[in-house]
């Protein structure tokens, strides 16, 4: 489950919708420093196991994505996207995305959607 943010960025990338709006620019943790317009980071924000007396019964990380942008209708449009793309249940691998929390803020000039998600193997 460590690697987690690399199927988390493949299902974002195969949404037609997001890549209309800002290309392939989705980055892990930061975004270069020369980017540009519109784009989403995403990282791993914790892990939790959930242990029985015979081991661990479960991993369910929590990953952060973020959409940032100069205005704020596309910056809730691509929360929406963001949020429909990820949430629910997936076949490869065999996942089940939900939302945990969410909050939006402004930094440096841009708007900023922070979407949590768990994730956790069926």
């Amino acid at each position: 489950m460590f690697k987690i943010t690399t199927e988390v960025r493949a299902l974002l990338l195969d949404n037609p919708n997001i890549v209309s709006l800002i290309e392939d620019k989705i980055f892990p943790v930061i975004a270069p420093e020369s980017t540009e317009g519109d784009f989403i980071t995403y990282q791993r924000d914790g892990y939790k196991q959930v242990y029985t007396k015979y081991g661990v019964a479960d991993q369910i990380p929590y990953v952060n994505v973020v959409a940032v942008s100069d205005d704020y209708n596309r910056n809730q449009e691509l929360a929406v996207l963001i949020y429909d793309t990820l949430s629910g249940d997936f076949r490869n691998p065999d996942i089940h995305i939900q939302l945990e929390d969410s909050t939006e803020d402004f930094i440096d000039g841009k708007f900023i959607q922070i979407l949590q998600f768990s994730i956790q193997q069926k």
